[in-house]
């Protein structure tokens, strides 16, 4: 079967590409092996003072009210999307870290590091979980994600070699894919992130902008005539919302916010409540107390939500330490 790709014109540091990370986990779990996803890097801002955004009031000479101003609006957003936005110490911008260029190489690199596989082509796994983790960094802990160093480091976290990340990061080649990213989104008319490009036998499918994934779904079930579709998926009786398939997709992804969890199992969002607490979802409280009583997984604060992590044997280090301090909501 011929597959889906799916291209996500993105910027890391976009608080929308961050809303939309839940939506492209779910289109992994669900598709399964129909689907391929890839991103390309569009630039958000080449230079804080000379962008412009007169209706949020962000860009100009003014380096900290664009700082105050950016987060006002990823916080208003992260009630509508649900992914986490820590407002303490955030200070993205600076007169030494001017642009988003930085972090739109670094997904580039970690692309580049990537290993081959079997078929000769890149298992690009390890750039996305990179991608999300530096999405993460940026939004829900506030780190200075412009700085090499710190870029680096986060690799390091995914299992890529540092050393050969960093070389990457400041070599011509990254630098040439980055500009043929933006030559992309240039040629497709491209207006913001995220915009999704589908492809699916020489047919192609624009969606610009920050949509749903209920949307999505639509979308692909008309481009590809029903040919590609949750049900046909290999692993589809794990998209049924039970206790032992919600534990199994936090182990697979290791953590996730209640955002995440809704998304994957399309649970219901009670009216006026914030896309970012467990209580807003229905069913989802029940589903986590049984868990966390059968210690399959636990609960800890996040910015402004909550980080649900797997307690498997397996559990990574990072993961431990977050027991360490893990809560209950």
């Amino acid at each position: 079967m011929e597959k889906l790709k799916i291209l996500e014109f993105a910027d890391p540091v976009c608080t929308w590409c961050w809303g939309t990370s839940p939506i492209i986990r779910a289109l992994e779990y669900r598709y399964g092996e129909q689907i391929e996803i890839e991103y390309a890097m569009v630039g958000m801002v080449d230079d804080i003072r000379t962008f412009n955004n007169r209706r949020l009031k962000i860009g100009g000479d003014n380096i900290e009210l664009s700082n105050r101003n950016m987060l006002k609006h990823w916080l208003d957003a992260s009630g509508v999307h649900g992914m986490p936005v820590e407002e303490h110490h955030f200070h993205l911008f600076s007169e030494k870290y001017l642009s988003t260029l930085p972090q739109c190489k670094a997904y580039i690199a970690a692309r580049l590091c990537s290993p081959i596989n079997k078929d000769g082509v890149r298992d690009t796994k390890m750039a996305h979980k990179y991608f999300r983790r530096l999405q993460e960094a940026t939004a829900a802990e506030a780190m200075q994600t412009g700085d090499a160093n710190i870029l680096s480091d986060l690799s390091a976290v995914v299992g890529f070699d540092p050393e050969k990340f960093r070389e990457l990061l400041d070599s011509s080649k990254v630098q040439q894919i980055y500009e043929e990213d933006k030559e992309l989104a240039k040629h497709y008319g491209v207006e913001s992130t995220p915009t999704f490009l589908l492809t699916y036998k020489r047919q192609e499918l624009l969606l610009q902008g920050f949509t749903t994934y209920e949307t999505i779904e639509h979308n692909i079930r008309q481009f590809t005539y029903g040919e590609i579709s949750p049900e046909k998926c290999e692993r589809s009786n794990r998209t049924k919302l039970t206790n032992e398939n919600v534990a199994h997709y936090i182990e697979h992804y290791g953590s996730v916010y209640p955002v995440d969890i809704a998304t994957a199992f399309g649970l219901k969002r009670h009216g006026g409540h914030t896309a970012l607490n467990i209580e807003s979802y229905e069913h989802l409280p029940n589903i986590l107390d049984e868990l966390i009583h059968k210690e399959k997984i636990a609960i800890t604060p996040k910015a402004n939500s909550y980080m649900i992590y797997s307690l498997h044997e397996g559990r990574t280090q990072t993961q431990e330490r977050m027991h360490e301090v893990a809560g209950t909501y």
